[in-house]
């Protein structure tokens, strides 16, 4: 199942007959390469649920596409329009809960998750070893070790755990569109240089710098590039624009301005990214990972440099 639905990586990717394909960055390795858009961003039964039909086992996934994907093709037709300067608030909700469903449906904070608990088990389980106990309390139940190896528990742990996480998930989504539906104003920023998106496209920034960011904070600002020269942003900003909430905001960036903008959304995209940097060919090639802002500002004197006018 996609954590990352193929409509969304369709519009970073090159059409082959029926088929599209996505350029890719691993973080490990540094290898680039062109997979099938079917065969990335995928994990088995990520969101199945318990069941006795289909049906019911796939209810999520079927939820995803009905509600988030099905009329994505139609907000980024809308997205992308230049002569679009409003929307109506239907298609309003279509934006924001999408961007928000990007947000929680991915499998990062399912890793993280895991990564906690897997590491307190380790603990446990080494501690019960030690001291020679077949079990030991994780919270209030207590868990036996007896004829387990560590691994075998995490796995059950985390099989135990999928669906409610998948539940929560859809629930997080649900709240986080509910409260950002009555503020945000719909943003386009249109660049001339390319930007890259990743496994986990949903940049997330709060008001105060200096301040580390709540995930369901409805004041900030969620950006997500929708293909190589587009980045989409709700900003919190309706009560600052007399609640104008059908305005589909503009800006063209060009010139120095669309360099800080690529750049910014690409060093974020490979930060914040699980195992995959994804764009088109050129944004992905073109891409160098700059963790001091050396070569960003290389980048930038280059381009002030090639914009002034030349002695006479």
């Amino acid at each position: 199942m996609h954590y990352v639905p193929r409509v969304y990586l369709e519009k970073f990717a090159k059409q082959r007959g029926d088929e599209y394909y996505i350029c890719a960055l691993e973080k490990q390795t540094g290898k680039i390469f062109n997979p099938n858009i079917k065969k990335i961003c995928v994990e088995t039964d990520l969101y199945l649920l318990d069941g006795s039909t289909e049906g019911e086992r796939q209810m999520i996934e079927k939820l995803y596409n009905d509600l988030f994907e099905r009329e994505y093709n139609k907000i980024h037709k809308i997205l992308v329009d230049d002569s679009r300067d409003a929307i109506t608030m239907e298609e309003r909700y279509d934006i924001i809960s999408f961007v928000v469903s990007m947000f929680y449906r991915n499998n990062v904070w399912n890793a993280g998750y895991n990564k906690l608990i897997d590491e307190t088990l380790a603990k446990a389980y080494h501690l019960s070893k030690a001291n020679e106990k077949d079990s030991f309390f994780f919270g209030e139940q207590e868990v036996s070790i007896a004829g387990k190896s560590l691994e075998e528990l995490q796995k059950e742990n985390r099989d135990k755990d999928r669906q409610m996480l998948a539940l929560n998930a859809i629930q997080r989504i649900f709240e986080l569109t509910r409260m950002r539906v009555v503020n945000d104003v719909v943003t386009v920023v249109k660049t001339e240089d390319l930007i890259v998106t990743s496994d986990n496209p949903v940049s997330f920034r709060g008001e105060k710098v200096n301040v580390r960011p709540i995930p369901i904070d409805p004041n900030n600002t969620l950006s997500l590039p929708i293909d190589d020269c587009h980045l989409l942003q709700l900003r919190p900003w309706g009560d600052k624009l007399d609640n104008n909430l059908t305005m589909l905001g503009r800006m063209s960036e060009f010139s120095i301005v669309s360099g800080i903008v690529a750049e910014t959304n690409n060093q974020f995209q490979y930060n914040q990214a699980e195992r995959f940097l994804l764009g088109t060919e050129d944004g992905i090639r073109g891409f160098q990972y700059d963790p001091n802002g050396e070569l960003f500002k290389k980048k930038i004197q280059a381009k002030f440099a090639s914009r002034m006018p030349k002695p006479q």
